[in-house]
């Protein structure tokens, strides 16, 4: 009785690490579609100017890389390669490295979005409250000879 017990437990973590890649492989695929989806729009959409597109290019590179990522898993489940740990977690942490290049590049584009919306919000402040438009009025608003009287 005692070695069914061990036996049990050296299964069960056997079972953890075979249902971790399973999600791995699973949930890593299904994420990496929506990322390369997402990153063709953001690039799609922001195709006018090359800075707006990077971080849709760099959101299609992680998911390509997060779906390598899961393949290597599934391999490492089914035990069909011979070096599938090793991609998968190569891969993985080309994923990590991606993402960390997409949030840098969405904060600092934030930032200068931030910046110009302020500029034109002062720039459009100080046209409306210009003295011009209201000491001098135009010459062709006002007649000098009104037709009705």
């Amino acid at each position: 009785m005692i070695s069914i017990d061990k036996e049990k437990d050296e299964n069960q973590p056997l079972n953890k690490k075979a249902r971790s890649l399973a999600d791995i492989a699973k949930w890593g695929k299904i994420t990496a579609v929506f990322l390369i989806i997402t990153g063709s729009l953001s690039a799609l959409s922001a195709i006018v100017t090359l800075l707006g597109a990077i971080p849709g290019v760099l959101l299609i590179i992680s998911g390509v890389m997060l779906m390598r990522s899961a393949k290597a898993a599934a391999a490492l489940q089914e035990g069909l390669e011979e070096n599938a740990e090793e991609n998968m977690l190569e891969h993985y942490a080309s994923f990590i490295k991606m993402q960390f290049f997409y949030a840098v590049s969405s904060v600092a584009l934030g930032i200068i979005a931030f910046i110009l919306v302020v500029i034109f919000a002062v720039i459009g402040i100080m046209a409306y409250h210009s003295p011009d438009t209201y000491d001098t009025p135009d010459s062709d608003y006002y007649e000098n000879d009104p037709v009705f009287e």
